[in-house]
C-alpha cells in the first residue's frame, strides 16, 4: 500500500521544494496552483488529487514513489532507521584517475530517510546536488538519487552500502551510475565515512582502497560477477558448468 498519511505527504512536498530552492509561489506556478494552495498542501490542510501529485512530481523531477512511498510494516519500520548514527556522511569514489568527494545529508522523518547529496566537493564548493531516499535492511543501505536541478541524460544513480563491511569507521559499497566519459552504465567501488578526508596521505590511502585490485579480478573470474565481499556461498549455488 502507498502512504496515505496526509501529514507525511505535506512534509515531503515541503522537503523536496526546499531542496530545489523553490518558493511556494514558484511551485504553484509550475503546477497551476496558487501560493496559498501550496501552503495548505504543506500544512496538511488539504490533500492534492492524484493528477496534482503527478504534476508536483514532475515539477520536482522525482518519481511518484519518492513522494508517496509505500508504508512499512512494523518490522520494516525498525529496520529502515538510519544505521549510521549520524546525519552527515562523506562518499568517496574514483573518476577520471582521481577521487570524487561528496557529502551525504540525511533527514529522518516518520521512519523515512531523505537524502541531499552534494557531489564533487572542492574548497567548500560542489558541482551538483542530488536528492532521493535511503532504504535499509539489516545488511544493506540503498540510496537512490536524482539530479536535483535538472535531469540531463537521465542523471540518476544508486549507492549500495554493505553495513557489515565497516573497517576503521568506513563502509564499503558500490556506486552505480553513468560514466562522465562514455555516458554508459558503470559500477565502481565507493567508501562511506563520517569524516571529511582531505590530506594527501588520507586520499592516497582511499585511492588504493577504491581501485579494482588483483583479488577483485580473481573473484570476478571465479564467480562470473562482482561481489564486494566474497563469502562461502557454495551451499546454495547450483553449478551449470565445470568452469
Amino acid at each position: 500500500m502507498y502512504d496515505t498519511n496526509m501529514e507525511n505527504l505535506g512534509e515531503k512536498i515541503k522537503y523536496f521544494r526546499k531542496t530545489r530552492n523553490m518558493s511556494t509561489e514558484e511551485l504553484g506556478d509550475a503546477i497551476g496552483k496558487s501560493k496559498t494552495t501550496i501552503v495548505r498542501y504543506e500544512n496538511n490542510e488539504i490533500l492534492p488529487d492524484i493528477l496534482t501529485i503527478v504534476e508536483i512530481c514532475n515539477a520536482f523531477n522525482i518519481d511518484f514513489n519518492d513522494l508517496c512511498s509505500k508504508s512499512m510494516h512494523s518490522l520494516e519500520t525498525n529496520i529502515n532507521q538510519n544505521p549510521f548514527n549520524t546525519n552527515l556522511l562523506y562518499l568517496y569514489y574514483i573518476s577520471k584517475g582521481g577521487i570524487i568527494i561528496s557529502s551525504i545529508e540525511i533527514t529522518e522523518n516518520n521512519n523515512s530517510n531523505y537524502i541531499l547529496m552534494k557531489n564533487g566537493l572542492t574548497n567548500k564548493k560542489y558541482k551538483q546536488e542530488y536528492t532521493g531516499v535511503m532504504e535499509c535492511t539489516y545488511n544493506t543501505a540503498f540510496i537512490c538519487l536524482t539530479n536535483a536541478i535538472n535531469n540531463p541524460g537521465l542523471d540518476k544513480f544508486q549507492i549500495e552500502i554493505d553495513l557489515h563491511s565497516k573497517i576503521n569507521d568506513m563502509y564499503y559499497g558500490i556506486f552505480l551510475g553513468i560514466s562522465d566519459n562514455t555516458h554508459r552504465p558503470t559500477a565502481r567501488k565507493c567508501i562511506l565515512a563520517d569524516k571529511l578526508i582531505v590530506s594527501v596521505k588520507g586520499l592516497t590511502e582511499l585511492f588504493e582502497n577504491l581501485r579494482i585490485n588483483a583479488e577483485d579480478i580473481k573473484d570476478m573470474e571465479k564467480t562470473k560477477y562482482w561481489d564486494m565481499k566474497t563469502g562461502n556461498i557454495t551451499d546454495y549455488v547450483i553449478k551449470v558448468s565445470n568452469s
